[in-house]
């Protein structure tokens, strides 16, 4: 299962404003004006250098990627790094934007900007800029000297370095150790003690600065964990409704937000500090140091529910005016379009900012969610009441066979006193013995649902998943993609939620298929509602794909959502047993994604959804006699065929291989309804037989070297078949 894949922030146009300079340069005529520019970066006339890093910084950003090339061609890193020791403020705020903005967009940049001891220029600015932030919220004389320009210069370049430093922790693995030795916690921690008196934007970069820099780093952990109190002071901010009267709602969620985010990345040192000093005392974790940080994780989800409490076609809408009507000039040379740019930007925020929510969420649900002792427990009392009245043993008596044979033979002599006994108890099991029984599985159920409603599932189930569903639902901006790069840019932003918002919703199916599986049981109402709800979602995009032909980047964006849509029906479908509402239309809809899936990952999905839905029973033959005859015909025996042509070669291993194991769960057993109508009037026996000379030679064509595990699973797939095949050709015999 595993936790949610990490978000990385996108770059965007600076949230505190950049300090525009008239007349920087936004295009170059030729080749030999690089040098130039560069050489006024050294320039001793402060204006030249400001200048020189302005239009380096505009020259970075452009579209033109020779233009960029020219200048990292030119060694443009090293000559930036080096003016970060400028003493003149613009120079510095210039330079370290051209910098963050370089490394967010490209990745071999940032490994160059890695390696120009970067840390070491940084690490030289961080006295200067604390002691001129204190100043800042203080407003003493080294606050007032600086006056307004000098104050945003200030912030600006604070806002920059913590940026790229983050993104160099993305995106240059090596980094992170770097950025641990440059102790940089207490200054970063230090914003959040005032937050209500610094711009939220840079309390938010140095929230999204430490999110990243605590992601599975152990040793930031505990150096933030044992930094004064660090800790405390991020409790307060997820406490704190409101971080100061000129902060809006949506600006205290977001710094509410990441210092939660922060928080749950600590969670699990903390608890493992908290139970070292509890082994030491020769005791357990006491009960309020636990409750501290499960009362945290409720308030996080609480955050986040608030959080994308967000109307996606709404905003979709808005994005798209936006984009259409933004002139084609640059920004920078046409500032009069830069509120609608800007507008555009906080809502690509908003976006990204959402998107971290989602995984947040995901993870806490991963990691809490699949620990609920209490409901899981209830769940098997559930079961273990249950059993008398159906008279069905659970899998550990069906172990038990040949002890209840031994008895049997102890007892065969005893004739007719034994049925006599049988009669007599039967005759003692009265009505209300029943009764008994359907009030006990009644209680129980009803300890499973408040144990459920008490844990961190029913947080989930009540305020996370109705806007996951909101949020996953595709946007007018999906067929926008090929228009502009603008265009796809919203595209792009919004694809990107819905999958986000899917990929959580399957987090949460995965949790409860896999540990509390009697509720999907206790709630077919919402299990319908749900795939009723997924089946929408594919429907809207395989339609959308099936109806036209859509441009190339319409088309990814389509199958990007619905990977995660096929995902979530198996998840659901294989939760449940099949037992989903599946309609013949949508069963032929499945089939359809099956056939045209772009990629296998995407067949290996549906055909798990399809091969669940046909363990349907009793009273859904002719839905496995269709789902069965496309696995074994147009699945596996057209895989195999392709692959034993003259040079052919068969790519989709993974689909054969899940679809010969789903078929033996399917036709398992000669007492399923559909076992002899399907399984023996089609005669699958013999066509199965025919397949194992071919799966052997499709084993061989995967390098066990390059793929062992798929070689394993190929292989393993062969011997179940040879073995079902013999198990088939007897069970009726």
């Amino acid at each position: 299962m595993g936790k949610a894949q990490k978000r990385t922030f996108k770059s965007r146009t600076n949230p505190l404003g950049t300090a525009t300079v008239p007349g920087a340069a936004t295009a170059v005529e030729s080749k030999d004006d690089v040098p130039v520019l560069l050489k006024k970066l050294s320039s001793s006339d402060a204006s030249d250098r400001v200048w020189a890093a302005a239009s380096a910084s505009n020259l970075l950003m452009s579209d033109d990627e020779t233009v960029r090339r020219m200048l990292l061609s030119n060694n443009v890193i090293s000559a930036l790094v080096e003016r970060l020791s400028d003493s003149v403020p613009d120079v510095v705020v210039q330079v370290s934007g051209a910098l963050y903005n370089l490394a967010a967009v490209d990745h071999g940049a940032a490994v160059e900007i890695s390696r120009r001891n970067i840390y070491g220029a940084i690490q030289s600015l961080i006295p200067r800029l604390a002691t001129s932030i204190d100043g800042i919220i203080k407003n003493n004389e080294e606050g007032q000297r600086l006056g307004d320009d000098g104050r945003k210069m200030v912030l600006l370049t604070t806002d920059n370095m913590l940026s790229l430093l983050r993104v160099l922790c993305e995106t240059v693995p090596a980094s992170v150790k770097q950025v641990n030795d440059m102790a940089l916690i207490p200054f970063v921690i230090s914003f959040f003690k005032v937050a209500d008196r610094l711009p939220p934007s840079l309390v938010q970069t140095a929230g999204q600065f430490l999110h990243t820099l605590t992601d599975e780093n152990t040793a930031a952990k505990r150096t933030l964990l044992g930094h004064g109190d660090a800790v405390n002071v991020l409790f307060n901010v997820v406490k704190a409704q409101q971080l100061g009267a000129e902060t809006s709602a949506d600006d205290t969620a977001v710094v509410r937000m990441l210092a939660g985010a922060v928080l749950m990345n600590l969670k699990d040192v903390a608890i493992e500090q908290l139970e070292t000093e509890a082994d030491k005392r020769g005791a357990d974790v006491s009960a309020e140091d636990a409750q501290v940080w499960d009362n945290m994780t409720r308030a996080v989800l609480e955050i986040v529910s608030g959080f994308i409490s967000f109307d996606p076609h709404e905003a979709a809408a808005r994005a798209l005016h936006l984009a259409e009507t933004i002139p084609v000039a640059d920004v920078i040379a046409a500032p009069e379009a830069s509120k609608q740019e800007m507008e555009l930007d906080r809502l690509g925020a908003r976006m990204d900012y959402i998107q971290m929510a989602l995984e947040l969420a995901a993870n806490i649900f991963t990691d809490e969610g699949a620990s609920a002792e209490d409901a899981e427990k209830a769940e098997s009392e559930s079961e273990d009441t249950a059993e008398p009245a159906d008279g069905n043993g659970s899998d550990d008596d069906m172990g038990n066979d040949e002890d209840e044979e031994d008895d049997d033979a102890e007892h065969e002599d005893d004739g007719d006193e034994g049925e006599a006994d049988l009669e007599d108890r039967d005759a003692d099991f009265d009505a209300d013995d029943m009764n008994d029984v359907l009030c006990d599985e009644g209680a129980a159920k009803k300890e499973t649902e408040e144990a459920v409603r008490q844990s961190v599932l029913g947080v989930f189930i009540d305020a996370i998943v109705p806007s996951l569903l909101r949020l996953a639902e595709p946007t007018v901006a999906m067929t926008c993609a090929a228009e502009s790069a603008r265009l796809a840019s919203v595209a792009e932003d919004f694809a990107a939620l819905n999958e986000r918002a899917l990929g959580c919703f399957n987090n949460f199916l995965l949790v409860i298929e896999e540990s509390l599986k009697a509720w999907f049981r206790m709630h077919a109402d919402r299990v319908d509602a749900w795939w009723r709800f997924l089946i929408g979602v594919a429907e809207r995009l395989v339609g959308s794909a099936a109806d036209a032909d859509p441009a190339a980047a319409d088309r990814r964006l389509r199958y990007m959502v619905l990977d995660r849509a096929i995902g979530c029906m198996w998840t659901l479908a294989r939760g449940v047993g099949g037992e989903v509402p599946a309609t013949p239309d949508q069963i032929e809809g499945l089939i359809f994604v099956c056939s045209t899936a772009p990629g296998h990952a995407l067949r290996v999905k549906a055909v798990g959804v399809l091969g669940n839905i046909a363990r349907r029973q009793p009273g859904h033959v002719d839905a496995n006699r269709r789902i069965g005859l496309f696995l074994v015909d147009h699945v596996i025996a057209a895989s195999l065929q392709a692959n034993a042509q003259p040079g052919g070669t068969c790519a989709a291993v993974e689909p054969v291989a899940e679809a010969l194991d789903l078929l033996f769960d399917i036709y398992g057993d000669m007492a399923y309804d559909y076992d002899e109508p399907v399984f023996v009037r089609e005669k699958l026996l013999p066509r199965l037989r025919q397949m194992l000379a071919p799966m052997r030679s499709l084993c061989k064509t995967v390098d066990r070297r390059k793929h062992r595990s798929l070689r394993d699973r190929c292989d393993l797939a062969t011997q179940n078949l040879r073995a079902f095949i013999e198990y088939k050709a007897t069970e009726r015999k």
